[in-house]
């Protein structure tokens, strides 16, 4: 049941949020505001209530877990209830009634568009103009049947554009729920897709529900893949290329390979192995594993041999620790530098593929042994450095059986009482050497306050989200959440930001987010702007800060084996690197 925003809006306004926590907390009345010993940290042992509830606000936050919310964000969590039994439950409290599922949106007409442009598409490949699209999937390998099978096809680069056939036919607002164009200045439309090859992407029941394009030649300022924007149909934290066309040849698959892009599902169906997925133009989500895991226990992660491909691969293991069961076999083959599955197949073809299969590196392997690696463990700093790294990550495992099982492992590794320092891990963090908290205070500590600074002028002053100085963080993967917090107020700048707050599946961004909300610092348009400008520009230089500190540490010779790795990346990840880089990125690989 789906209950529209403004309702929800409604309801938070008119709950007393004092009222809910006040039936299940004893609150003390301190100034403007009411104080509980928090539920949701120490066991109800605080000898200072640290949980602060704000009226006016109708929210609440806790200085010592640092949890914050709504009234039915703390019903989820204290009352162990899900979202539409908190909902329903406020409703009753204050007398409104929960509307009815609201009439399904209309969706056909877009979805009709895409099936149409995807014939189109078709058409255009086999023409005279598709010809350099046509040699290029037979270079790679592709055969017209598997280009049938996935419906490729070519977008024409000048006339007839596929505005000019569709326009005609589809109803505007359909047009625009499709995905396939945009607009202009003057609010003409354009086709988004020119002079692509084209990728159909369809949903489990075989809808197009969207595409992604590629450009066969290189085109100056145009990115190699475009993919559709996110529509009505289309969601790609959702959604995985390749799971329907898998799923006709076998509908529950023995086994998935997990790959990274259009052309690796394509040319591994090409080679005999015909069930690979890939995520659809997103890093892969944890929506997306579970819709893996309702076809499949059996998953096989391979992402490409680069450094992005590694990093894929441990976001892959970050998303899994909470869905971790006994009956779940992930397991991850690591391919060589510059290999991809695609390329992989094609070289060395279907056994070979399958042989890396059978010797591929189970999900406890790599986790135990990426944990390993974060430091010497020969020295007691070093060993208590990889139990630091390892308590968030053993933590987010929710079957009891399996995390005793890693508790044990990690234990074993750092020669530390593991689950000792899991269930106290807030009082071992406050206990951390030097060195630790010279990186959490060059850092995360900088990124923290700046993000928060963010939150706290947009929730005061949502038309800012419209602000250009928002473009500065655009290419910086790591702050993805911070446009998606934007888009939302542009979008909706009279929306609560309770209903945002809803929406944050991150729960460390969820709770700065609702710090943010308790907040008690009144900004002035011109200072949230500044505010703005101001924490996104120390965001883009925390990166450049570290890099300087842990060059200074290896100067001194006390860099550590993990800071040594952290600095490879930083150097690497630089779009140009001085002679100095270049001598100390050597030295590095050398040791």
């Amino acid at each position: 049941m789906s209950i529209p925003s403004s309702f929800i809006d409604r309801l938070i306004t008119s709950v007393n949020i004092v009222d809910i926590i006040g039936r299940r907390l004893q609150l003390e009345r301190r100034g403007g505001a009411y104080w509980a010993k928090c539920p949701f940290h120490g066991s109800g042992e605080e000898k200072t209530a640290s949980f602060k509830v704000y009226e006016d606000t109708g929210t609440y936050h806790c200085f010592g877990c640092k949890e914050s919310g709504n009234a039915i964000h703390f019903l989820r969590k204290h009352d162990g209830l899900d979202f539409m039994e908190a909902i329903e439950l406020l409703a009753s409290h204050v007398g409104m009634e929960v509307p009815k599922q609201e009439k399904p949106v209309d969706v056909s007409g877009a979805l009709n568009i895409n099936t149409r442009a995807t014939e189109i598409f078709i058409e255009q490949l086999k023409s005279s103009a598709g010809k350099e699209t046509v040699d290029y999937l037979k270079a790679r390998g592709i055969s017209g049947e598997t280009a049938k099978f996935f419906e490729l096809g070519y977008s024409m680069e000048r006339s007839p554009s596929l505005y000019s056939v569709i326009s005609s036919k589809y109803e505007k607002q359909d047009i625009e729920d499709s995905g396939l164009f945009g607009s202009n200045d003057n609010g003409d439309m354009y086709d988004r897709f020119r002079d692509r090859l084209m990728f159909p992407i369809r949903n489990i029941k075989g809808e197009h529900i969207a595409f992604g394009g590629r450009l066969i030649s290189d085109k100056d300022n145009q990115a190699k893949y475009l993919n559709s924007p996110e529509t009505k149909t289309y969601k790609k934290k959702y959604e995985l290329y390749g799971l329907y066309e898998a799923r006709l040849i076998e509908k529950r698959p023995e086994s998935l390979f997990l790959v990274e892009g259009y052309m690796d599902v394509i040319g591994l169906h090409q080679y005999g192995i015909k069930n690979s997925v890939a995520s659809s133009g997103t890093a892969f989500t944890q929506e997306q594993l579970r819709k893996i895991l309702s076809y499949t226990n059996n998953i096989y992660i391979v992402f490409d041999g680069d450094e992005a491909g590694q990093k894929a691969s441990w976001r892959a293991v970050e998303n899994a620790l909470p869905l971790l069961r006994e009956d779940i076999r992930m397991s991850f083959i690591f391919l060589k530098p510059g290999d991809d599955p695609d390329s992989f197949v094609k070289e060395k073809g279907k056994d070979a593929f399958l042989k890396l299969a059978d010797e591929a590196t189970s999900f406890s392997d790599y986790f135990l042994s990426t944990i390993k690696e974060q430091d010497d463990l020969s020295t007691i700093e070093g060993r208590s450095m990889v139990a630091q790294f390892a308590v968030p990550l053993v933590n987010k495992i929710m079957n009891p059986t399996l995390k005793e099982a890693y508790v044990s492992e990690v234990g074993h590794i750092c020669d530390l009482d593991f689950a000792k320092l899991l269930n106290g891990s807030d009082a071992y963090s406050k206990k951390s050497s030097p060195r630790q908290e010279e990186v959490k205070r060059n850092s995360n500590t900088v990124i923290k306050k700046s993000v928060l600074g963010v939150f706290t002028a947009l929730i005061q002053h949502p038309n800012l989200a419209k602000d250009r100085i928002f473009d500065l963080i655009g290419k910086d993967s790591r702050f993805l959440f911070l446009n998606d917090v934007k888009n939302f107020y542009k979008e909706n700048p009279e929306a609560s930001p309770s209903i945002l707050f809803e929406q944050i599946e991150n729960e460390k961004i969820k709770n700065l987010f609702g710090e943010a909300l308790v907040s008690e610092i009144k900004l002035s348009l011109d200072d949230a702007r500044d505010m703005v400008e101001d924490c996104i520009d120390l965001i883009s230089k925390s990166e450049k800060d570290r890099e300087e500190i842990l060059k200074e540490k290896y100067n001194m010779q006390e860099i550590l084996s993990a800071e040594k790795r952290e600095l490879q990346q930083l150097i690497l990840k630089k779009e140009s690197m001085s002679e100095e880089d270049q001598i100390l990125l050597k030295n590095l690989s050398s040791k």
